[in-house]
């Protein structure tokens, strides 16, 4: 990768400025996948004086700046009791402590990396992303959203709700990216169902959860429905790691165990 030039904001205005300025300009986080963005930067622009490497809770949400860290999160208590530490845990399979130290949150979530354990997980809660200048969206339409997004992302907005939460990431070692990644949230306000490394990017498996949440009773029989609708209905397919066939027994398996871990009798 090469980097003409290198600038530290004083502003988020600054920052937003000068990222308008050139289309090669580009935003810093940890700068942990910035070689899969592009081969060819002109100016790149720092945001670690801004402030936004903070996390505050209150009691109705988690707030977490764009510059907070993987390893800052996932070890935040916060964050460790929501859904009895789903998100915690798919923070911690990703690579070793060292990366995690360095890359951002905000980084992992506009790079739409399709393999990020992270956003299958967060896709599961009502999550609310903060840009600037004065644009907010969720999570699910940022991932939907088409072509380039100049706007910068400073926050990520975690509403709280009570619930149980799995993750699971399958992949051949700990330190390589994930074949697949499920995740499934259960609250007062339903079943949440998502899954990630399709190959594909992180999707809520919309159909399946229409499905779960239309039912007075969950049953073993339900659960077996509900994992067929989610490979029916998901789109999956091969690459080097795995089969599209692969993708979707794993899928199917994983669905059931997490419906049935977060199911309270």
């Amino acid at each position: 990768m090469e980097i003409k030039n290198y600038h530290k904001a004083q502003s988020l205005d600054e920052a937003y400025q000068m990222l308008l300025q050139n289309p090669k300009n580009a935003i810093i986080g940890g700068g942990a996948w910035m070689k899969l963005s592009s081969p060819s930067i002109e100016t790149l622009i720092d945001l670690k004086d801004l402030q936004l490497d903070q996390i505050i809770e209150t009691k109705s949400s988690i707030e977490v700046g764009a510059m907070v860290t993987l390893q800052q999160l996932e070890t935040n208590p916060s964050i460790m009791k929501l859904g009895q530490g789903f998100i915690s845990k798919s923070l911690s399979v990703i690579l070793g402590a060292g990366f995690r130290n360095i890359a951002t949150i905000g980084g992992t979530v506009v790079g739409k990396y399709a393999f990020s354990d992270f956003l299958t997980a967060l896709l599961t809660l009502p999550v609310t992303l903060v840009f600037y200048p004065h644009k907010e969206m969720s999570l699910e339409a940022f991932l939907n959203h088409k072509g380039k997004f100049n706007d910068i992302l400073t926050h990520i907005i975690i509403h709280k709700q009570d619930g149980l939460g799995f993750f699971k990431k399958v992949a051949l070692t700990p330190l390589e990216l994930a074949i697949l990644n499920v995740a499934v949230f259960k609250s007062v306000e339903g079943y949440q169902i998502s899954i990630g490394s399709r190959p594909g990017g992180a999707i809520l498996a919309h159909e399946a959860m229409d499905f779960m949440n239309a039912q007075k009773e969950i049953t073993e029989s339900i659960i077996d429905q509900t994992s067929e609708i989610v490979i029916e209905t998901v789109k999956f397919g091969s690459s080097k790691s795995g089969s599209e066939d692969y993708r979707k027994a794993l899928a199917k398996a994983y669905v059931k165990r997490g419906i049935k871990e977060v199911t309270v009798k």
